[in-house]
C-alpha cells in the first residue's frame, strides 16, 4: 500500500522533497494550481486520491470533519516553532516512531512534548 501526502499551502515545499526521499508520494496544493481553495474542496481533493492532509491549520482538528470524510488521514502540526528544519526534523521522528499509524485512517495532532492520535 503506498502512502501519498497532500501538502497544504501553509506547509514549506521542502517537506515535498524530504517525503519523496523517504519512499513516499507527495502533492502540495501550491504546485497543483490549487492555491486559495478552501478546507471543503481539500477534503474532496483528498478523498478521491485517498491522501493523507499535512496541515498546520487548525480548522482540520476538528473530529467530525475528519469522520466525514473518507481520506486516508491527517496529520496536523501544533508546534512552538515555524521554521522549517524544526518542522522536517519532527516529522522525520514521527515517521521514525509512529509509521504504522499511517496504515490506517487517523487523525494525528503532532506537538512539540506528545502526539495524539484519533481514529
Amino acid at each position: 500500500m503506498s502512502i501519498n501526502f497532500l501538502l497544504d499551502e501553509n506547509i514549506p515545499f521542502a517537506l515535498i522533497e524530504f517525503l519523496q526521499k523517504k519512499g513516499y508520494s507527495a502533492e502540495h496544493l501550491k504546485k497543483i494550481d490549487k492555491v486559495g481553495i478552501k478546507n471543503g474542496e481539500v477534503y474532496q481533493f483528498a478523498e478521491k486520491k485517498h491522501f493523507w492532509i499535512v496541515t498546520r491549520d487548525s480548522d482540520f482538528g476538528s473530529y467530525k470533519k475528519f469522520i466525514d470524510y473518507d481520506v486516508a488521514g491527517i496529520i496536523l502540526f501544533k508546534l512552538s516553532k515555524t521554521n522549517t528544519q524544526y518542522l522536517i526534523t519532527t516529522l522525520d521522528k514521527f515517521l521514525k516512531t509512529h509509521h504504522k499509524l499511517l496504515l490506517s485512517k487517523h487523525l494525528i495532532m503532532i506537538k512539540d512534548d506528545k502526539i495524539e492520535v484519533y481514529k
